[in-house]
């Protein structure tokens, strides 16, 4: 697994989306802080965790993000989007 910023210098670093950096599914109100590590709910693949994710009812879905490590955060709306998008892998 990779871990890849989506910009560089404000550019991205890569076109499209890199499915095997490592990520973790979070509660969105868990408080991130100092332990945010430790309060992960699965961890995999940034292309499993967002598998997982849709695997969720959406009720389920509305109460978690996926946090790609060494970037940033994704909340509902943007895993959604990209499980609809012609290349993902899941």
């Amino acid at each position: 697994m990779s871990d890849h910023p989506t910009t560089y210098n404000a550019e991205p670093a890569q076109s499209g989306i890199a499915w095997d950096d490592r990520a973790e599914i979070h509660r969105k109100d868990d408080g991130q802080g100092v332990l945010d590590g430790a309060k992960g709910l699965y961890h995999g693949t940034f292309g499993e965790m967002v598998k997982l994710m849709m695997a969720m009812t959406p009720e389920e879905r509305s109460h978690h993000v996926i946090q790609k490590l060494g970037d940033r955060m994704y909340d509902v709306g943007e895993i959604e989007a990209l499980a609809s998008g012609s290349d993902y892998p899941g």
